[in-house]
């Protein structure tokens, strides 16, 4: 197997990190390899990437509470009974958190916790937001002779910074594995002005603005997680002509 297939087949989109802090300047080195390294359609940046490091671990903690899933999960949903409920939230969430650390001591009590779960790579010691931004040429572009030009919001090629940011995101994953990094996505939140932080802080520019989150980390490898292993067969996705 090739060592791109071996980093291929590391990456998995996990639930669960441990507390171990990946050294900041190797996070530094995987982002500017992918800078350097991926392409983007015209040299035109129309995407900004957030950096949540170590410290901020009650904002991503807020940010959990966002991605609230399972049987019941739209009751915290715009409109749900308990919409805009952030103290039975945690509540909620800091029970689903004790019960999952049950498993290290060989008790299953499944997957989820009162008919709820969360996606918490969100809580990944580095979190990167991935969102839109109008696309300029940077000030250094400009210097190099780079003609002035925008990508608004309203641009008809609008799609363009997610299908960039997105190729962004998967090299990403790849240069973490070949550290032994595990990097996780999550689309999965709520649009609830009343749950936004700081993080999720972009979500104010419409539901579309952010176009995923990526959890950096070491892998619990005590913890289980839900993966979805039904994929097609090649030939129905796949047409030759």
């Amino acid at each position: 197997m090739s060592e791109l297939k071996k980093l291929m087949k590391f990456r998995e989109n996990i639930t669960h990190f441990t507390k171990q802090e990946p050294n900041k300047d190797t996070i530094h080195q995987i982002l500017k390899d992918a800078h350097d390294l991926i392409p983007v359609k015209n040299n035109m940046w129309n995407y900004y990437i957030d950096v949540w490091g170590p410290e901020h671990h009650e904002e991503k903690k807020l940010v959990a509470l966002q991605t609230v899933t399972g049987q019941n999960k739209r009751d915290f949903a715009p409109g749900g009974k308990h919409d805009g409920d952030i103290k039975l939230l945690e509540e909620i969430y800091d029970d689903w958190k004790k019960k999952r650390e049950l498993f290290r001591q060989g008790v299953n009590l499944g997957g989820n916790f009162k008919s709820y779960g969360f996606n918490d790579q969100v809580t990944a010691p580095y979190l990167l937001v991935y969102y839109q931004k109008p696309g300029y040429p940077t000030e250094k572009q400009k210097q190099l002779g780079y003609k002035e030009k925008l990508i608004s919001y309203s641009d008809v090629t609008e799609n363009q910074w997610q299908i960039s940011s997105s190729m962004h995101g998967y090299g990403t994953t790849l240069l973490c594995a070949e550290q032994g990094l595990y990097a996780s996505f999550c689309k999965c939140y709520y649009f609830n002005y009343k749950n936004f932080n700081n993080i999720l802080t972009p979500l104010k520019a419409g539901f579309s603005n952010v176009a995923f989150l990526l959890g950096i980390g070491y892998r619990d490898i005590e913890l289980p997680y839900f993966k979805n292993t039904i994929k097609p067969d090649l030939n129905e996705i796949v047409t030759w002509k």
